[in-house]
């Protein structure tokens, strides 16, 4: 009678598991990976701007954010891979993050993905800092597609 039992709990455990929804191998809900190009990466000191997820559409917005982060001793933009952006083509994400005290912060754009819905911009802070005692604010900026669907920030 134990081994019937036994054999019994055995069949139902395999059948349960068996049935199981597994999601690792079913698509990733209609997601499409975007490619990003770097525009800027690196550390804002002496001029700071406000911590910011945001999404520029055209030249405008692009030159007053340019304005905001050049100060008048400091020019981050000089070092951009990129200044002249065609807007009828792409947009730029700006992900700028606190001040912080000391060095060694960053905030990292790791992937860019569209849904059927929207873009989902999925966003780390891989170092998290005491190097150094001089104040900073990571930043990073990149440019993708033009996309006319929200982007939500993760």
């Amino acid at each position: 009678m134990k081994k019937h039992l036994l054999l019994l709990l055995c069949s139902i455990f395999f059948v349960t598991i068996s049935c199981r929804n597994n999601h690792d191998d079913e698509p990733l809900e209609n997601k499409n990976q975007i490619n990003f190009q770097l525009i800027g990466k690196g550390n804002l000191t002496g001029n700071y701007a406000a911590q910011q997820n945001t999404v520029i559409t055209n030249a405008t917005q692009w030159n007053n954010f340019l304005s905001q982060i050049d100060g008048q001793n400091n020019h981050p933009s000089a070092g951009f891979t990129e200044t002249n952006i065609d807007f009828n083509q792409f947009m730029v994400i700006v992900v700028i993050d606190a001040v912080y005290p000391n060095g060694g912060h960053s905030v990292d754009i790791m992937t860019v993905d569209e849904n059927p819905q929207n873009i989902e911009i999925d966003v780390e802070k891989l170092l998290q800092g005491n190097v150094t005692t001089v104040v900073t604010q990571p930043y990073h900026i990149v440019k993708i597609p033009k996309i006319l669907k929200p982007v939500i920030f993760n």
